[in-house]
């Protein structure tokens, strides 16, 4: 079983041709530092769209996240808005691995293909084989989609260096020159705490029926 993120960048034609060297270079560089976070495989096309295979389906919830942030962090230009990407998660299986991601395909791969297309004005969706997790997923992550949503450049960077690795507070002050106060703050405007609930209630649900035994 696997874990299967389809996304796109929102309003990417109003993205102007000098900063999608920059958008591009965002993503190759995610693609290198989330390998931290859960192996997987990462995969660019049509410009503006990506799709990732990751081995571990109950990570890949925070690397959806980070994605995000790193995106809204990154934004070159704030004149047409912040750079964010729609993304849809798909858990599963994987019948048939190619050489490229996207000429794979599987159960996780339709899941996260089709929800995309259903999504709507929603930038982040999970769809798993089970209708109890998918209903209780639901709700609670459209709440974390409207807050992220909310972040600013400052307040995603500093999720992104808070999650990404887990790393202390008073390291994130000392990396960017600031006080571990001034961390405190701004990663509680980003409504830090509820974001980790989040990805720590998607893990353990994710983890409970994936060790189910099949019957």
């Amino acid at each position: 079983m696997k874990g299967i993120i389809t996304g796109d960048i929102v309003d990417s034609s109003l993205i102007s041709a000098q900063y999608r060297g920059e958008l591009l270079n965002c993503l190759n560089t995610m693609g290198e530092e989330l390998q931290c976070v859960a192996p997987f495989s990462m995969e660019l096309f049509r410009g503006d769209s990506f799709q990732l295979l990751i081995d571990e389906p109950s990570a890949a919830i925070k690397i959806a996240i980070l994605l995000r942030a790193g995106l809204i962090r990154h934004t070159a230009s704030k004149e047409n808005g912040m750079w964010d990407a729609r993304i849809s998660l798909g858990i599963g299986n994987v019948e048939f691995l190619s050489e490229r991601i996207v000429t794979s395909d599987g159960e996780a791969f339709h899941y996260s293909g089709r929800q995309l297309d259903e999504m709507g004005k929603q930038r982040l969706a999970v769809k798993t084989p089970w209708q109890d997790v998918n209903d209780e997923l639901a709700l609670s992550t459209a709440f974390i989609d409207d807050i992220i949503n909310g972040w600013s450049s400052k307040q995603a960077g500093m999720i992104y260096l808070a999650l990404r690795q887990d790393t202390p507070k008073k390291d994130i002050a000392k990396l960017i020159g600031t006080s571990v106060q001034n961390v405190r703050n701004v990663l509680s405007s980003a409504k830090e705490s509820l974001v980790r609930k989040y990805i720590e209630r998607y893990r353990d649900i994710i983890m409970s029926h994936i060790s189910q035994p099949t019957i």
